[in-house]
């Protein structure tokens, strides 16, 4: 990874002295709410099935962590999956170990770059040519059985790159630390806490919202998140984006029935699934579904435009504002509220985004109303 550039001398002079004013009330960590032990919530309205957070591209090679350690970590954030995403090798057959690693499941993964952007493969098990174009690679990793990820479809060439992916992956920490200036990210490490440093990467990923919804008005494609690599950048004797802070900043969440790789890659392949945000306030539970009378529809599924239709939203607690999508247009809105009821007129996917201090706080995938 690039250094960081460093600021200018008397920028760097000053930083010091202020810093030394402000380090004692500098955290390491970010500010939580996870609870004293990881406790798997029923999903809400669906009790039959569980909430599950993990994270999806973890990619640890660089970090000299090995996957003992990585699930440590992930154990300390109360996460129950893993996906490694480590740039794969021509001839490579090692994936991750899969299976449980200190309580944590591991689900075998690795990346491609190709197309202007990078794919994401779950549940790989033997080698492919890292040479090939996005499609092919879509279409090798499709042969094996695993599922494949466009992660930042903005950043591909061409939609064609990845519109047989199985999933978009609209957020990841490092697509985002990479697109910052060196030069304010080290000054922001330097006199912002972990809390204010991390909620400054915590924004909206406009142009791959936008890629998922022109995907998604034409076809059931999953939303979900990346995490990527640790930036470990070095700040005055400390680290700033390690993988114990980026473990507490965000998480993928799956909705399944056990924590199982066939359930869990079952859930990313049917859309059960959503992100948050756990800076923001940690998400142990979250629905978005529609209902007809007693039937109820989960996110990633489909449902019939029909009399007495509702698309609800249930959140653990009050968002500033939650905003009902429609094909990338927002329809409805609710302000300082913890539900969301719609009555739909019209087909499409319809999606679900919270905020909490002009901040992502949850994305969720579509219902597709049909």
């Amino acid at each position: 990874m690039t250094r960081p550039e460093l600021p200018c001398a008397s920028t760097f002079a000053l930083a010091l002295a202020l810093a030394a004013l402000v380090a004692g009330c500098a955290a390491p960590l970010p500010t939580t709410e996870l609870p004293p032990t990881r406790v798997v919530a029923n999903a809400p309205e669906f009790p039959d099935l569980r909430d599950y957070r993990g994270v999806i591209d973890c990619r640890f090679a660089a970090s000299g962590l090995d996957q003992v350690k990585i699930a440590e970590l992930a154990r300390n954030a109360q996460m129950d999956f893993i996906v490694p995403g480590d740039r794969v090798k021509p001839g490579q057959s090692d994936f991750g170990v899969g299976g449980y690693t200190s309580e944590v499941l591991f689900i075998p993964g690795g990346s491609f770059e190709a197309g202007g952007g990078e794919i994401v493969a779950v549940n790989l098990h033997a080698p492919i040519d890292p040479g090939k174009s996005a499609s092919d690679l879509i279409g090798a990793i499709h042969e094996q059985g695993a599922l494949a990820i466009a992660l930042g479809p903005a950043n591909f060439r061409t939609p064609d790159d990845y519109a047989l992916a199985d999933a978009i992956g609209i957020y990841s920490q490092q697509q985002v630390w990479a697109e910052q200036s060196p030069r304010a990210l080290f000054l922001r490490a330097i006199f912002f806490s972990a809390d204010r440093f991390l909620g400054a990467i915590d924004q909206r990923p406009d142009r791959n919202l936008a890629a998922y919804d022109r995907l998604a008005a034409g076809a059931r494609v999953t939303l979900l998140a990346g995490m990527g690599g640790a930036e470990n950048m070095a700040v005055m004797g400390s680290r700033v984006g390690t993988f114990e802070q980026l473990f507490l900043f965000y998480s993928t969440h799956l909705i399944a029935a056990e924590r199982t790789a066939d359930a869990l890659i079952d859930a990313i392949k049917h859309g059960h699934a959503y992100v948050s945000f756990d800076l923001m306030g940690y998400v142990n539970q979250f629905a978005f579904y529609a209902q007809t009378g007693s039937a109820k529809t989960m996110m990633g599924d489909e449902v019939q435009l029909a009399p007495g239709l509702a698309l609800k939203a249930e959140l653990p607690a009050a968002a500033d504002r939650i905003a009902l999508v429609l094909n990338g247009s927002e329809i409805a809105s609710a302000t300082n509220a913890s539900t969301l009821e719609f009555a739909p007129t019209s087909a499409g996917a319809y999606r679900i985004e919270a905020f909490r201090s002009g901040r992502p706080w949850i994305f969720s995938n579509p219902v597709y109303v049909r």
